[in-house]
């Protein structure tokens, strides 16, 4: 296969992806269900792959959403003032993840080099070759495994938490919520 035919799956999986969101909009807001079909014309990544890169994808706005939701907190909570929480949101999601233990002046750090919060790391590090759709750099370096994209979202959702008990939003890691990311057993 060239590497155009790859383009062209990456591409296609995304529109793939896009239309099947589009889809699921339409059935929810019309109350219909909707029965058309959508085969991109050069086909789109195996489905396992088409999977691990949405998966990715998802867990890079939602790390994003995450940060940016805890910094119009500390906002509201006057821990910081409206400049540095707009500053701070222009910031690399990785490096806004790292500050938001000392934007809460909170004495706690958090360590890339270790779980939960080097999956923020790792997940942040495939971003831009995600979202900017580089070519090359997904056609060289591939996508991780399914076992380790998996294992990504489950410390994906276990620095999420760790990160509220860091800010002080909680005591202690909450068990339901770690069970999110744990899909084992389906």
């Amino acid at each position: 296969m060239s590497k155009e035919e790859d383009r062209v799956k990456i591409w296609n999986t995304f529109f793939k992806l896009t239309w099947e969101e589009a889809s699921s909009l339409y059935e929810t807001s019309k109350g219909k269900e909707c029965v058309k079909t959508f085969i991109p014309a050069g086909g789109t990544l195996p489905t396992e792959e088409f999977h691990r890169l949405a998966t990715l994808v998802l867990c890079n706005l939602a790390i994003e959403a995450r940060a940016n939701h805890l910094i119009d907190e500390l906002e509201e909570q006057k821990k910081i003032n409206k400049e540095v929480a707009e500053a701070a949101k222009w910031l690399p999601t990785k490096h806004k993840w790292f500050l938001l233990p000392s934007l809460a002046k909170e004495h706690k750090t958090i360590d890339f080099g270790k779980m939960p919060h080097q999956a923020i790391s790792e997940i942040c590090d495939l971003r831009n070759d995600l979202l900017h759709v580089k070519y090359k750099s997904l056609l060289t370096k591939k996508l991780p495994s399914s076992a380790e994209t998996l294992s990504l979202f489950r410390n994906f959702v276990w620095a999420m938490e760790n990160m509220n008990v860091i800010l002080g939003r909680i005591s202690k890691e909450r068990r339901e919520v770690l069970e999110i990311g744990n899909l084992e057993g389906c």
